[in-house]
């Protein structure tokens, strides 16, 4: 998962450095910033979700995805709220071979996504480039909910 996670923060569309992914591995180490508050008991699989559930998966609560969706945190209330960007289709047409998003929860509850968030507001501008399926990383743990951003 971490592998799949620094790969795509230093992909060609992602927006982060290589010092800041470097920063970033750092706080994974001692849960801090992005990473406060994760539990050290999360359990990792790779599952394949439908194209609604890839769409139900929360953004992170953080202030910039709060504004985008007008406080709901879901990808399809972004993409109603931004103008269609030709670059986000270029996204969503590569969503079978795009690295794989990353998402935490509660067992039982909604999913939050961790990693992934240019490419799921992608996925939510053009749902119709989404395959019928989509694996994604999945971490769970019942203390998920102390995460900062959960």
């Amino acid at each position: 998962m971490l592998e799949c996670f620094w790969g795509a923060e230093l992909a060609a569309e992602s927006r982060w450095t290589p010092t800041e992914v470097d920063e970033r591995k750092r706080q994974w180490h001692d849960h801090s910033g992005l990473f406060d508050g994760v539990p050290d008991d999360v359990e990792w699989e790779r599952v394949a979700l439908t194209r609604d559930e890839v769409l139900e998966v929360l953004y992170i609560n953080w202030d910039w995805w709060l504004r985008l969706t007008n406080g709901t945190r879901r990808p399809r209330d972004a993409a109603l709220n931004q103008e269609r960007d030709p670059g986000d289709e270029v996204i969503a047409r590569a969503a079978a071979t795009n690295p794989e998003l990353i998402a935490v929860r509660v067992p039982g509850s909604y999913l939050v996504l961790l990693e992934g968030h240019v490419r799921l507001t992608a996925y939510a501008a053009f749902p119709e480039h989404l395959p019928d399926e989509l694996e994604l990383y999945l971490g769970e743990s019942p203390r998920m909910a102390e995460w900062c951003q959960y």
